[in-house]
């Protein structure tokens, strides 16, 4: 009888514990990208244009170039870390109607232009990213048998980002980054102060650390879509399942913003919202990320009017 006793407490016991366990593992498997930032309001993934990223980190030695192979591997860590964010749809350059190397001078895009432009796409900012420094020294001693040298390389990058619809700044930081790498005894550390895949970790390192003001600054954009064709009963959005949409939302159209000018001075005032014309309803997906829509209300609805959810 003592047995028994004995073993229904270590069963309870057993049961108990893999119930907490269980518990447990369920919190912690929640993944971190998933969790929003704060003040985040659910909306459309909004459609970023991250530019081909510049290396002027050479340009005082004479070797300065507008692509180097850190810089592209830094613009590729920052687009997967938007993606994992799961709150943005990345566009590539190639998708851009013109050839971005005109809107390139003296180590720095025309990012006004260039959101002109992207604002017609449906995309809501445009990043810069820029490798503006690197500096190397020397750190350990070649004194002794088992001594070790090495370089400890430190970098400067610049990124910016503009809202599209506007072609205002919405971000201008500057970050810093260190990486260090060792050689042995006989090894050379000139090699390591030339080596790319160095310079390379203190880009994508010093990057990393902008993503999430990166992201709230996108995420306090308004998302909007534009109606790219109308045919027949049927409006075609030039946003869908990718983009976050999901059959049965209303949008409401409305025409596009005007700009407002003081008259005495010339400046440039706001604009004034467009006027609401009606509201669609998505019935289906089509493309990649387009999506379908019938009349819910309202008429006169034209193309490349903007849509928004209602």
């Amino acid at each position: 009888m003592k047995y028994i006793v004995l073993i229904s407490f270590v069963l309870l016991g057993s049961c108990s514990l893999i119930q907490r366990r269980s518990d447990n593992s369920n919190v912690s498997s929640v993944p971190e990208k998933n969790l929003p930032f704060e003040g985040q309001v659910e909306s459309p993934r909004k459609r970023v244009l991250v530019l081909p990223f510049i290396d002027t980190s050479g340009i005082k030695s004479g070797q300065g170039t507008h692509s180097t192979a850190a810089s592209q591997g830094a613009r590729s860590s920052l687009i997967s870390w938007l993606n994992s964010t799961e709150r943005f749809v990345v566009i590539s350059p190639e998708d851009f109607p013109k050839d971005l190397n005109q809107f390139l001078s003296n180590f720095q895009y025309d990012l006004e232009a260039i959101a002109k432009i992207a604002h017609g796409m449906g995309i809501a900012a445009v990043v810069e990213g820029k490798i503006l420094e690197m500096r190397g020294h020397k750190i350990g001693s070649s004194v002794g048998v088992f001594s070790k040298q090495g370089v400890r390389m430190e970098g400067t990058i610049q990124i910016r980002a503009f809202a599209a619809k506007n072609g205002k700044e919405i971000l201008n930081v500057t970050r810093d980054g260190a990486a260090e790498a060792t050689t042995g005894r006989n090894g050379s550390t000139r090699d390591l102060m030339d080596d790319p895949n160095l310079v390379g970790d203190v880009a994508v390192k010093a990057f990393k650390t902008t993503v999430k003001q990166l992201a709230m600054a996108i995420d306090k954009l308004n998302w909007e879509g534009r109606i790219a064709l109308i045919k027949g009963d049927q409006y075609y959005i030039n946003a869908g399942r990718l983009s976050g949409l999901q059959i049965g939302d209303i949008l409401k159209a409305t025409e596009d913003s005007e700009e407002v000018y003081d008259p005495e001075t010339g400046a440039f005032i706001g604009h004034v919202p467009g006027r609401m014309k009606g509201t669609l309803e998505l019935v289906s997906y089509f493309g990649k990320d387009g999506a379908i829509a019938v009349l819910h209300s309202g008429a006169g609805i034209t193309e490349n009017d903007r849509v928004e959810l209602y």
